[in-house]
């Protein structure tokens, strides 16, 4: 080595020395939460070494600490391509893409991160809050005890498990694992959990405690906070700050947050019956969800055209009249719009001695062996529509069996009916009825307005729902379900139970009657007292259901009718 390599790489090694003091100490002012100092001092490491894959990412952690999301998937991605085979940067990603309920992508970076290694510990346990949040009981239950026998342990691995636990029908248990972390513990996240897991198995007040005491621990975390006004759990008086000014005046909220602070504001004064403020606060509401999630209707058109010109009456009877063999358990399917009486539906089924109620079940999904039944793109919607209709007679009968399979597996006490109430299987009427012929299908359906309205006024917990935070976007996909449910309906006739959630409410015991003799159950009267069933139940109807029918969300549209004037005009009826 001459003198002039003996200096270069001299120089180089003081400058790596210097670097590393310096990201140091930037990790020491970002661990502080001093941003300013730890911004300034990471974005000068990668303006020396534009490479540095430390740099690049702790810069991207760093803007996702301080919500600014789009420079934190910057400079994540841009450290993704210094370092493709390193997992850490892939996790990163999908934790901004987590918090922002964009769970497709978050679940690819996750599990892109696990695959470059089975061993890192926090995209395994992420993964499996994935997979919890997108109710993949098995996958999240294999990726838990994974976590579980890496680190025995481990505290969040634990709380993970208890969730695998409570989705694979042992909530019970999954409620021991949380009581007894406490003793470890006490974190926001853990009472939340606890929160959650007592309001799915009924005991409303043990829930209302929890979430209060989540709310303590973390009081900026205000879509807990909607929920727990809304419940009439706290007030606002009892705030160390007001939402109003908070809302108006913090120009460092995300979207996501202001979402959440208009939602504060249309449930309080909605409460107060200052419906023109509430409507003006939902709105808004709305449209910072809309932002965020940036849901594209144009697919759904797509793929409700491509459903109706490639599955017509002689591509889906033919071969159901070669099989009609009958299955055990026989499964019973509850579809339509989110919002339009399933969960109630199931529930009054499944206070039949008969029927097991399987929840929201992505099994349809599974079988057929597609990633999704809506919200796709239209290359993703050609490939499906190309895999159905490559099917044979043999492919369809092994996917059924499959479908019997996995039903089989939550039906525990060996019931003769199960319930499986994933609502957009709308979007596959006709293919199950082409893979399972003698399965029966529920239709339920409301007035226009009363359904779209109750999508427009709550938040869903995942972006499945994303057309429902615009009005022109929520019309257009309520109707492009009219549409498809004429098209099965014409298909299917009385293959398919029309129930109408004002007419059950109406006439309780006459709707109900009608309905078990479709299932061919005998009459229960149980089945009237359905808000006494004890059974888990994981939708936005979960407190509703707990209660008799009644006629409180008949017509409260009305109350914003200045507000939904386009929805009003545009919505069509099922006829």
């Amino acid at each position: 080595m001459n003198r002039k390599e003996r200096r270069k790489q001299k120089k180089f090694s003081t400058q790596s020395s210097n670097i590393n003091d310096e990201f140091k100490q930037a990790l020491h002012f970002h661990s502080q939460k001093y941003y300013d100092e730890a911004e300034k001092i990471y974005l000068k490491i990668i303006s020396i070494d534009n490479k540095n894959y430390q740099g690049l990412r702790h810069l991207g952690i760093l803007y996702h600490d301080l919500k600014n999301y789009e420079q934190a998937i910057k400079y994540l991605e841009s450290a993704i391509n210094v370092g493709p085979l390193i997992p850490d940067a892939y996790n990163n990603l999908g934790l901004v893409y987590f918090i922002n309920d964009e769970f497709e992508l978050a679940k690819k970076f996750f599990e892109k991160s696990f695959e470059l290694n089975n061993s890192y510990i926090p995209a395994i346990n992420n993964l499996t809050r994935m997979y919890f949040k997108m109710s993949e009981r098995e996958k999240c239950m294999n990726s838990a005890l994974h976590a579980l026998k890496l680190v025995p342990d481990g505290f969040i691995c634990k709380l993970n498990h208890a969730l695998a636990l409570s989705i694979n029908g042992k909530i019970e248990h999954g409620i021991e694992i949380l009581e007894s972390l406490k003793n470890i513990n006490k974190t926001d996240d853990l009472y939340n959990q606890l929160a959650l897991m007592y309001e799915v198995s009924g005991n409303i007040d043990k829930s209302n405690e929890y979430l209060l005491s989540a709310f303590k621990l973390n009081q900026n975390n205000y879509a807990m906070l909607a929920k727990l006004i809304e419940n009439n759990v706290i007030e606002e008086k009892e705030l160390t700050y007001s939402i109003e000014e908070i809302y108006k005046t913090n120009v460092l909220l995300s979207a996501k947050d202001k979402h959440h602070l208009a939602r504060c504001l249309y449930v309080k004064y909605n409460k107060n019956k200052n419906f023109s403020k509430a409507g003006k606060y939902l709105v808004a509401s709305n449209q910072f969800r809309d932002e965020t999630l940036k849901y594209n209707i144009n697919n759904d058109q797509y793929l409700v055209d491509r459903l109706v010109k490639n599955f017509n009456q002689k591509k889906i009877l033919t071969y159901t009249k070669l099989r009609s063999k009958k299955s055990t358990p026989e499964p019973i399917f509850i579809l339509g719009m989110p919002r339009s009486g399933t969960t109630l539906t199931e529930q009054i089924l499944a206070s039949h001695s008969k029927v097991h109620g399987g929840g929201e079940l992505d099994y349809v999904r599974n079988s057929l062996g597609i990633n999704r039944i809506y919200d796709m793109s239209p290359n993703e919607v050609d490939k499906t529509i190309q895999r159905l209709l490559d099917f044979n007679d043999k492919d369809w009968e092994k996917i059924g069996d499959s479908y019997i399979s996995m039903i089989k597996n939550i039906n525990q006490n060996k019931k003769q009916y199960v319930t499986d109430k994933m609502p957009h299987n709308f979007m596959m009427c006709g293919i199950i009825h082409r893979m399972l012929p003698r399965a029966k299908i529920i239709y339920c359906y409301r007035e226009p307005m009363n359904n779209c309205f109750s999508l427009y006024k709550n938040t869903f917990g995942s972006s499945g729902h994303g057309y429902s935070y615009d009005q022109i976007k929520l019309v257009k996909h309520y109707n492009l379900h009219i549409k498809l449910m004429k098209h099965w309906k014409k298909i299917l006739g009385n293959k398919i139970f029309l129930l109408k959630n004002e007419a059950l409410i109406d006439d309780q015991k006459g709707v109900t009657a009608d309905l078990l003799q479709y299932c061919n159950l005998n009459w229960e009267e149980q089945c009237l007292e359905f808000y006494k069933t004890k059974r888990d139940v994981r939708t936005i109807s979960i407190r509703q259901v707990r209660n008799p029918i009644n006629k409180k969300s008949l017509g409260l549209w009305k109350n914003y009718e200045e507000s939904l004037i386009y929805m009003k005009k545009s919505l069509v009826e099922f006829s």
